[in-house]
């Protein structure tokens, strides 16, 4: 597996950065892409932390992570991080769906349950087989869930919408995250959050702002018994009508799925089993 990082430099450090990264100037910043493990990456870990302790303007403004993997790396797996590639607006509070925030974690705001149907404006749902909310309510296409039925999976959540030719998906299955899975504000900024925001609750129920490492999840029965999981513990924050979301996961059998039916909008990652 190779991971690489991408990062979006303020001009105003550009010159810092070393000659030997590769640099691409676009607008109000410069974009690099490195290796992770690598000399260049310390390089810029050092740099991003100078300036952090004599300067409070951003280093960087953007980044993202890239994981590439080996066709036999890739047929090895027993299970997969599944990224979603489209999100959009409205969400469904705001389209009249209902939740019980009771549920809720009151420190990080995880856990509020969701206790009738979800809403959409229609016309707003992107033209893909999966796509999600920016509160993370995940939609999914007829073409979708026939896909799943003649695959016969398992352990997929379906309910129909009041848009028509899409339907939710929730998992029925959860799992444990190890405590490998290491989330973050950035990968050099491990902070838990301030009274106004919390990133890493103190009842476990959100362990970072944003995934920061692979997947690592305890082994299970579910895992054998289900294509479609959700992590128990939350990723990222409350914030407006963001709320905290779980990391999903899949089997060989819906990745193979997705890729032999040509099905559109989804990434995967390979996850760890320990």
């Amino acid at each position: 597996m190779k991971e690489i990082y991408v990062f979006r430099i303020n001009n105003a450090y550009a010159d810092l950065l070393p000659k030997t990264i590769k640099k691409k100037n676009i607008g109000p910043v410069t974009m690099i892409t490195i290796q992770g493990n690598s000399p260049e990456y310390q390089m810029i870990k050092d740099i991003a932390e100078k300036i952090k302790s004599y300067n409070s303007e951003k280093f960087f403004y953007g980044w993202g992570i890239k994981r590439k993997y080996t066709k036999v790396e890739l047929a090895n797996a027993l299970l997969f991080k599944l990224n979603i590639g489209n999100t959009f607006e409205p969400t469904g509070e705001e389209c009249g769906t209902i939740y019980d925030e009771t549920t809720a974690c009151s420190i990080c705001g995880a856990n509020r349950l969701q206790i009738g149907p979800l809403m959409l404006k229609p016309g707003t749902v992107p033209q893909k087989d999966i796509a999600e909310t920016i509160a993370g309510e995940i939609v999914v296409s007829e073409k979708f869930v026939a896909a799943s039925i003649r695959n016969n999976l398992k352990g997929l959540g379906l309910t129909s919408l009041n848009v028509k030719k899409y339907f939710q998906l929730r998992a029925n299955e959860e799992v444990d995250l190890s405590v490998k899975t290491i989330a973050a504000v950035n990968p050099f900024d491990f902070a838990t959050g301030d009274q106004e925001e919390i990133y890493k609750c103190p009842n476990g129920h959100t362990i970072g702002l944003n995934l920061i490492s692979e997947a690592y999840v305890l082994n299970s029965s579910s895992i054998s018994k289900s294509d479609f999981l959700v992590s128990k513990q939350r990723i990222g924050v409350k914030r407006g009508l963001l709320r905290p979301e779980p990391i999903y996961f899949c089997s060989q059998a819906f990745r193979r799925m997705v890729e032999e039916e040509e099905l559109s909008g989804f990434e995967f990652e390979i996850a760890n089993i320990e």
